[in-house]
Protein backbone atom coordinates (compact mmCIF):
# COMPACT_ATOMS: atom_id res chain seq x y z
CA UNK A 1 0.00 0.00 0.00
CA UNK A 2 1.04 3.24 -1.36
CA UNK A 3 1.67 6.35 1.42
CA UNK A 4 -1.37 8.10 -0.75
CA UNK A 5 -4.02 5.25 0.29
CA UNK A 6 -2.23 4.93 3.38
CA UNK A 7 -3.85 8.22 4.35
CA UNK A 8 -7.17 7.51 2.81
CA UNK A 9 -7.43 4.11 4.97
CA UNK A 10 -6.26 6.07 7.93
CA UNK A 11 -9.11 8.67 7.56
CA UNK A 12 -12.09 6.52 6.35
CA UNK A 13 -11.22 3.15 7.47
CA UNK A 14 -11.18 0.15 5.03
CA UNK A 15 -11.11 1.86 1.67
CA UNK A 16 -12.99 -1.02 0.33
CA UNK A 17 -15.64 -0.90 2.43
CA UNK A 18 -16.00 3.26 2.22
CA UNK A 19 -16.06 2.60 -1.17
CA UNK A 20 -18.97 0.21 -1.29
CA UNK A 21 -21.14 1.21 1.64
CA UNK A 22 -20.54 5.05 1.81
CA UNK A 23 -19.16 6.96 -1.19
CA UNK A 24 -21.31 8.48 -3.13
CA UNK A 25 -24.03 7.36 -0.69
CA UNK A 26 -24.19 7.78 3.02
CA UNK A 27 -22.65 9.23 5.67
CA UNK A 28 -19.96 8.20 7.83
CA UNK A 29 -18.55 9.60 11.13
CA UNK A 30 -15.77 7.69 12.75
CA UNK A 31 -11.99 8.61 14.94
CA UNK A 32 -9.30 8.55 12.86
CA UNK A 33 -7.10 8.10 16.48
CA UNK A 34 -4.51 11.20 15.26
CA UNK A 35 -4.60 14.80 15.33
CA UNK A 36 -4.48 17.33 12.35
CA UNK A 37 -2.46 20.06 14.05
CA UNK A 38 0.17 19.15 11.82
CA UNK A 39 -1.86 20.63 9.21
CA UNK A 40 -3.52 23.65 10.64
CA UNK A 41 -3.86 25.32 14.33
CA UNK A 42 -5.29 28.55 15.40
CA UNK A 43 -1.34 30.17 15.11
CA UNK A 44 -1.06 29.07 11.34
CA UNK A 45 -4.94 30.73 10.96
CA UNK A 46 -3.28 34.07 12.54
CA UNK A 47 0.04 33.96 10.49
CA UNK A 48 -2.05 33.31 6.95
CA UNK A 49 -4.44 36.55 8.08
CA UNK A 50 -1.18 38.69 9.11
CA UNK A 51 0.52 37.79 5.62
CA UNK A 52 -1.26 40.31 3.08
CA UNK A 53 -4.29 37.77 3.02
CA UNK A 54 -6.87 38.86 0.87
CA UNK A 55 -10.41 38.21 -0.06
CA UNK A 56 -12.08 36.07 -1.12
CA UNK A 57 -9.41 33.65 0.70
CA UNK A 58 -11.33 34.73 4.09
CA UNK A 59 -14.88 35.63 4.81
CA UNK A 60 -16.92 35.86 8.42
CA UNK A 61 -20.42 34.48 8.58
CA UNK A 62 -22.25 34.16 11.84
CA UNK A 63 -26.33 32.02 12.09
CA UNK A 64 -25.75 31.26 8.26
CA UNK A 65 -25.55 35.16 7.49
CA UNK A 66 -22.40 36.44 5.73
CA UNK A 67 -21.06 39.91 7.50
CA UNK A 68 -20.24 42.61 5.04
CA UNK A 69 -16.10 42.76 3.80
CA UNK A 70 -15.74 45.92 5.84
CA UNK A 71 -15.93 44.32 9.01
CA UNK A 72 -12.94 42.07 8.31
CA UNK A 73 -10.69 44.29 5.79
CA UNK A 74 -8.73 47.11 5.42
CA UNK A 75 -6.75 49.48 2.79
CA UNK A 76 -3.02 48.92 2.78
CA UNK A 77 -0.82 50.30 0.16
CA UNK A 78 1.16 47.91 -1.28
CA UNK A 79 3.72 48.12 -4.82
CA UNK A 80 2.37 51.79 -5.36
CA UNK A 81 -1.23 50.26 -4.94
CA UNK A 82 -4.38 50.63 -2.77
CA UNK A 83 -5.10 47.45 -1.85
CA UNK A 84 -9.16 47.45 -0.09
CA UNK A 85 -9.86 44.00 0.87
CA UNK A 86 -6.62 43.25 3.06
CA UNK A 87 -7.63 40.94 5.82
CA UNK A 88 -7.55 43.08 9.28
CA UNK A 89 -6.68 40.67 11.95
CA UNK A 90 -8.07 43.48 15.00
CA UNK A 91 -10.91 43.49 12.94
CA UNK A 92 -11.77 40.13 12.61
CA UNK A 93 -10.80 38.99 16.35
CA UNK A 94 -13.48 41.44 17.31
CA UNK A 95 -16.05 40.12 14.80
CA UNK A 96 -14.99 36.44 16.28
CA UNK A 97 -15.21 37.76 19.84
CA UNK A 98 -18.77 38.07 19.23
CA UNK A 99 -19.84 34.65 17.64
CA UNK A 100 -18.72 35.15 14.26
CA UNK A 101 -16.90 32.08 12.38
CA UNK A 102 -14.21 32.50 10.54
CA UNK A 103 -13.98 30.61 7.41
CA UNK A 104 -10.88 30.16 5.41
CA UNK A 105 -11.27 29.55 2.00
CA UNK A 106 -8.96 27.36 -0.65
CA UNK A 107 -6.66 26.58 1.67
CA UNK A 108 -5.19 24.03 -1.00
CA UNK A 109 -3.57 26.98 -2.22
CA UNK A 110 -2.28 29.47 0.49
CA UNK A 111 -1.28 26.48 2.90
CA UNK A 112 1.74 24.41 1.86
CA UNK A 113 0.93 21.36 4.44
CA UNK A 114 -2.71 21.39 3.51
CA UNK A 115 -1.73 21.45 -0.36
CA UNK A 116 0.27 18.00 0.44
CA UNK A 117 -2.32 16.86 2.22
CA UNK A 118 -5.06 17.70 -0.19
CA UNK A 119 -2.44 16.14 -3.12
CA UNK A 120 -2.04 12.81 -1.42
CA UNK A 121 -5.77 12.48 -1.23
CA UNK A 122 -5.94 13.34 -4.77
CA UNK A 123 -3.44 10.56 -5.96
CA UNK A 124 -5.45 7.92 -3.32
CA UNK A 125 -9.02 8.93 -4.80
CA UNK A 126 -8.49 10.38 -8.42
CA UNK A 127 -11.12 13.13 -7.56
CA UNK A 128 -10.17 16.90 -7.37
CA UNK A 129 -10.20 17.92 -3.30
CA UNK A 130 -10.23 21.16 -2.11
CA UNK A 131 -9.99 22.45 1.56
CA UNK A 132 -11.91 25.54 3.50
CA UNK A 133 -10.89 25.89 7.32
CA UNK A 134 -13.88 26.84 10.29
CA UNK A 135 -12.77 28.83 12.96
CA UNK A 136 -15.88 28.77 15.34
CA UNK A 137 -16.19 30.26 18.98
CA UNK A 138 -17.36 28.33 21.99
CA UNK A 139 -21.51 28.06 21.14
CA UNK A 140 -21.67 29.51 17.85
CA UNK A 141 -22.80 28.98 14.77
CA UNK A 142 -21.86 29.64 11.10
CA UNK A 143 -23.36 28.15 8.50
CA UNK A 144 -27.20 27.71 8.31
CA UNK A 145 -28.53 24.00 7.78
CA UNK A 146 -27.55 23.66 4.12
CA UNK A 147 -25.94 20.63 1.31
CA UNK A 148 -22.87 20.96 -0.22
CA UNK A 149 -22.71 20.06 -4.02
CA UNK A 150 -19.12 18.20 -3.35
CA UNK A 151 -18.54 15.54 -0.94
CA UNK A 152 -17.29 16.23 2.02
CA UNK A 153 -14.78 15.19 4.79
CA UNK A 154 -14.73 17.11 7.93
CA UNK A 155 -11.17 16.94 10.24
CA UNK A 156 -11.99 17.96 13.87
CA UNK A 157 -8.46 19.67 14.60
CA UNK A 158 -9.18 21.49 18.26
CA UNK A 159 -12.80 21.55 20.13
CA UNK A 160 -16.00 20.28 19.75
CA UNK A 161 -19.15 20.31 17.45
CA UNK A 162 -22.58 19.18 17.59
CA UNK A 163 -23.94 18.23 13.77
CA UNK A 164 -27.26 17.38 12.69
CA UNK A 165 -26.80 15.37 9.57
CA UNK A 166 -30.07 13.99 7.87
CA UNK A 167 -28.79 10.26 7.37
CA UNK A 168 -26.71 10.31 10.53
CA UNK A 169 -28.66 12.19 13.36
CA UNK A 170 -26.64 13.74 15.98
CA UNK A 171 -23.34 13.39 16.01
CA UNK A 172 -20.18 14.79 17.75
CA UNK A 173 -16.45 15.40 16.32
CA UNK A 174 -14.20 15.62 18.86
CA UNK A 175 -9.96 16.15 18.14
CA UNK A 176 -9.11 13.54 15.36
CA UNK A 177 -12.92 12.75 14.97
CA UNK A 178 -13.96 12.79 10.50
CA UNK A 179 -17.34 13.04 9.58
CA UNK A 180 -17.82 12.13 5.36
CA UNK A 181 -21.11 14.15 3.93
CA UNK A 182 -21.82 13.15 0.68
CA UNK A 183 -22.86 16.00 -1.91
CA UNK A 184 -26.83 16.85 -1.39
CA UNK A 185 -26.81 15.56 2.29
CA UNK A 186 -27.88 18.31 4.55
CA UNK A 187 -26.51 19.29 7.49
CA UNK A 188 -25.98 21.68 10.47
CA UNK A 189 -23.01 22.53 13.29
CA UNK A 190 -22.83 23.93 16.56
CA UNK A 191 -19.52 24.57 18.41
CA UNK A 192 -19.68 23.89 21.96
CA UNK A 193 -18.55 25.17 25.30
CA UNK A 194 -14.72 26.17 23.70
CA UNK A 195 -13.35 27.10 20.32
CA UNK A 196 -13.79 25.07 17.29
CA UNK A 197 -11.51 24.45 14.31
CA UNK A 198 -12.26 21.81 11.88
CA UNK A 199 -10.90 21.46 7.94
CA UNK A 200 -13.79 20.56 5.75
CA UNK A 201 -11.75 18.74 2.64
CA UNK A 202 -14.14 18.79 -0.61
CA UNK A 203 -13.67 15.88 -2.68
CA UNK A 204 -15.14 17.14 -6.33
CA UNK A 205 -16.45 14.11 -7.89
CA UNK A 206 -16.28 12.72 -11.00
CA UNK A 207 -19.17 10.97 -12.11
CA UNK A 208 -20.12 8.57 -14.73
CA UNK A 209 -21.98 11.14 -16.03
CA UNK A 210 -19.54 13.04 -16.42
CA UNK A 211 -16.93 10.76 -18.15
CA UNK A 212 -20.14 9.47 -20.81
CA UNK A 213 -20.71 13.20 -21.59
CA UNK A 214 -17.16 13.23 -22.60
CA UNK A 215 -16.99 10.50 -24.09
CA UNK A 216 -20.32 11.11 -26.52
CA UNK A 217 -19.08 14.57 -26.81
CA UNK A 218 -15.91 12.95 -29.06
CA UNK A 219 -17.96 10.26 -30.55
CA UNK A 220 -21.85 11.83 -31.61
CA UNK A 221 -20.93 15.67 -31.36
CA UNK A 222 -22.19 16.10 -34.50
CA UNK A 223 -25.32 14.38 -33.87
CA UNK A 224 -26.05 15.81 -30.93
CA UNK A 225 -25.31 19.63 -31.57
CA UNK A 226 -28.50 19.69 -34.57
CA UNK A 227 -30.66 22.14 -33.71
CA UNK A 228 -34.35 20.52 -32.51
CA UNK A 229 -36.57 21.37 -35.17
CA UNK A 230 -38.28 24.65 -35.83
CA UNK A 231 -41.55 24.67 -34.04
CA UNK A 232 -41.08 21.80 -32.11
CA UNK A 233 -43.09 22.64 -28.81
CA UNK A 234 -46.06 23.01 -31.53
CA UNK A 235 -48.84 20.46 -31.04
CA UNK A 236 -48.25 19.84 -35.00
CA UNK A 237 -45.41 19.23 -34.92
CA UNK A 238 -45.15 16.61 -32.00
CA UNK A 239 -44.64 13.57 -34.45
CA UNK A 240 -41.63 15.46 -35.51
CA UNK A 241 -39.81 16.21 -32.00
CA UNK A 242 -40.56 12.14 -31.32
CA UNK A 243 -38.49 11.51 -34.68
CA UNK A 244 -35.93 13.84 -33.78
CA UNK A 245 -35.40 12.44 -30.56
CA UNK A 246 -35.68 8.65 -31.46
CA UNK A 247 -32.22 9.64 -34.47
CA UNK A 248 -30.75 12.04 -31.24
CA UNK A 249 -30.96 8.84 -29.50
CA UNK A 250 -29.71 6.32 -32.00
CA UNK A 251 -27.09 7.99 -32.76
CA UNK A 252 -25.69 7.75 -29.12
CA UNK A 253 -26.89 4.18 -28.75
CA UNK A 254 -24.20 4.01 -32.32
CA UNK A 255 -22.06 5.88 -29.89
CA UNK A 256 -21.71 3.74 -27.00
CA UNK A 257 -21.31 0.52 -29.21
CA UNK A 258 -18.39 2.34 -31.25
CA UNK A 259 -16.57 3.29 -28.39
CA UNK A 260 -13.24 1.88 -27.75
CA UNK A 261 -13.41 0.96 -23.36
CA UNK A 262 -9.64 0.90 -23.04
CA UNK A 263 -8.85 4.00 -24.84
CA UNK A 264 -12.53 5.74 -23.15
CA UNK A 265 -10.62 4.59 -19.65
CA UNK A 266 -7.16 5.84 -20.55
CA UNK A 267 -8.53 8.98 -21.95
CA UNK A 268 -10.01 9.83 -18.10
CA UNK A 269 -6.93 8.40 -16.50
CA UNK A 270 -4.58 10.85 -18.55
CA UNK A 271 -7.30 13.68 -17.70
CA UNK A 272 -6.68 12.73 -13.65
CA UNK A 273 -3.02 12.84 -14.09
CA UNK A 274 -2.95 16.31 -15.96
CA UNK A 275 -5.34 17.57 -13.44
CA UNK A 276 -3.16 16.93 -10.81
CA UNK A 277 -0.29 19.17 -10.93
CA UNK A 278 2.87 18.84 -8.84
CA UNK A 279 3.65 21.59 -5.87
CA UNK A 280 7.00 22.91 -6.77
CA UNK A 281 8.36 22.81 -3.98
CA UNK A 282 12.27 23.92 -4.62
CA UNK A 283 11.86 25.18 -7.93
CA UNK A 284 13.11 28.16 -7.24
CA UNK A 285 16.28 27.49 -5.37
CA UNK A 286 16.96 24.12 -7.93
CA UNK A 287 16.82 26.95 -11.00
CA UNK A 288 18.99 29.10 -9.40
CA UNK A 289 21.49 26.75 -8.66
CA UNK A 290 21.95 25.35 -12.15
CA UNK A 291 24.44 27.48 -12.86
CA UNK A 292 26.93 26.19 -10.27
CA UNK A 293 25.51 22.07 -11.40
CA UNK A 294 28.09 19.69 -11.35
CA UNK A 295 28.95 15.75 -12.20
CA UNK A 296 28.84 15.64 -8.36
CA UNK A 297 25.82 17.17 -7.62
CA UNK A 298 22.60 15.00 -7.45
CA UNK A 299 19.02 15.38 -8.71
CA UNK A 300 16.07 14.57 -7.18
CA UNK A 301 12.79 13.30 -9.24
CA UNK A 302 9.48 14.87 -8.12
CA UNK A 303 7.50 12.47 -6.49
CA UNK A 304 4.16 14.36 -7.04
CA UNK A 305 5.14 14.62 -10.76
CA UNK A 306 3.82 11.86 -13.76
CA UNK A 307 6.24 11.23 -15.77
CA UNK A 308 6.93 8.05 -18.17
CA UNK A 309 8.85 7.06 -21.20
CA UNK A 310 6.37 6.84 -24.47
CA UNK A 311 7.19 2.71 -25.26
CA UNK A 312 7.52 3.89 -29.30
CA UNK A 313 10.38 6.41 -30.61
CA UNK A 314 8.19 9.61 -32.33
CA UNK A 315 8.49 9.55 -36.01
CA UNK A 316 11.63 11.73 -35.88
CA UNK A 317 13.07 8.63 -33.88
CA UNK A 318 13.29 10.28 -31.01
CA UNK A 319 12.20 9.43 -27.70
CA UNK A 320 9.01 10.77 -26.19
CA UNK A 321 9.15 11.76 -22.33
CA UNK A 322 5.30 12.39 -21.20
CA UNK A 323 4.63 14.97 -19.22
CA UNK A 324 1.46 16.78 -17.43
CA UNK A 325 0.74 18.90 -20.04
CA UNK A 326 3.43 18.20 -22.77
CA UNK A 327 5.54 16.18 -24.57
CA UNK A 328 9.37 16.66 -24.56
CA UNK A 329 11.16 15.04 -27.60
CA UNK A 330 15.03 14.22 -26.50
CA UNK A 331 17.76 12.18 -28.27
CA UNK A 332 17.23 8.64 -28.71
CA UNK A 333 20.45 8.50 -26.55
CA UNK A 334 19.61 9.65 -23.45
CA UNK A 335 16.61 6.70 -23.06
CA UNK A 336 18.66 4.66 -20.41
CA UNK A 337 19.47 8.46 -18.94
CA UNK A 338 16.02 9.51 -18.67
CA UNK A 339 14.66 5.79 -17.54
CA UNK A 340 17.64 5.86 -14.44
CA UNK A 341 16.11 9.22 -13.77
CA UNK A 342 12.14 8.32 -13.41
CA UNK A 343 12.86 4.74 -11.38
CA UNK A 344 15.31 6.24 -8.62
CA UNK A 345 14.17 9.18 -6.45
CA UNK A 346 17.63 10.42 -6.37
CA UNK A 347 20.77 10.47 -8.82
CA UNK A 348 24.19 12.17 -9.16
CA UNK A 349 24.63 13.77 -12.74
CA UNK A 350 28.03 12.02 -13.99
CA UNK A 351 26.05 8.41 -12.87
CA UNK A 352 23.45 9.10 -15.90
CA UNK A 353 24.67 6.18 -18.30
CA UNK A 354 25.19 6.11 -22.30
CA UNK A 355 26.17 10.45 -22.41
CA UNK A 356 29.22 12.38 -22.18
CA UNK A 357 29.71 14.51 -19.54
CA UNK A 358 28.28 17.64 -21.58
CA UNK A 359 25.10 16.08 -22.55
CA UNK A 360 24.72 14.81 -18.82
CA UNK A 361 24.91 18.03 -17.50
CA UNK A 362 22.45 19.69 -20.55
CA UNK A 363 19.59 16.67 -19.92
CA UNK A 364 19.98 17.91 -15.88
CA UNK A 365 19.09 21.39 -16.47
CA UNK A 366 16.56 20.63 -19.11
CA UNK A 367 14.54 18.63 -16.56
CA UNK A 368 14.85 20.52 -13.68
CA UNK A 369 13.35 23.64 -15.60
CA UNK A 370 10.66 21.44 -16.62
CA UNK A 371 10.25 20.75 -12.82
CA UNK A 372 10.76 16.91 -13.14
CA UNK A 373 13.91 17.11 -11.12
CA UNK A 374 15.01 19.32 -8.22
CA UNK A 375 18.71 20.14 -7.31
CA UNK A 376 19.69 18.19 -4.26
CA UNK A 377 21.63 20.50 -1.17
CA UNK A 378 24.95 19.99 -0.94
CA UNK A 379 25.67 17.78 2.14
CA UNK A 380 26.38 19.16 5.36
Amino acid sequence: MDADVALLQELVGNVDEFSERHWGQRSLHRSTGRGFTELLTVDEVERLLLTAARRPTFRLVRDGVRIPPERSTMTLRLGGQSLDDVADLGRIAAAVDEGATLVLQGLQRTSLPVARFCRSLEQATSHPVQANAYLTPGGATGLAAHSDEHDVLVLQVTGVKEWKVDDLGAVRTEPGGLLYIPAGVRHAAEAQDGASLHLTVGLLRVTRADAVRRALDGLAGDALDRPLPLGYARPERAAALEEDLQAALSAVVEAAVAAELPAWADSERTRARRRRRPLPTGQLRSVLALDALELTSRVARRSDHAASLAPEPGADGRIVLELLDRRLRLPQAMAPAVRLLLAEPEVAVGDLPGLDDGSKLVLARRLVREALLTVSPPPT
